[in-house]
């Protein structure tokens, strides 16, 4: 059974990591934290240019 946190570590080969953006509807699943931070960077830089910019 495949376990999302909200942030964090991914601990096992079973788990993942979610996001979900404050601004959009837009929601992430990953394999691992670091490519997660990456699909919401790219989000907040294509969709909301002065979040990104902000953050």
């Amino acid at each position: 059974m495949t376990t999302y946190r909200r942030g964090g570590y991914v601990r096992g080969d079973d788990d993942g990591v979610e996001r979900e953006c404050n601004l959009c509807d837009w929601h992430c699943v990953a394999d691992t934290y670091p490519a997660l931070v990456g699909e919401y960077q790219a989000h907040l830089r294509s969709d909301h240019p002065r979040a990104w910019l902000r953050a």
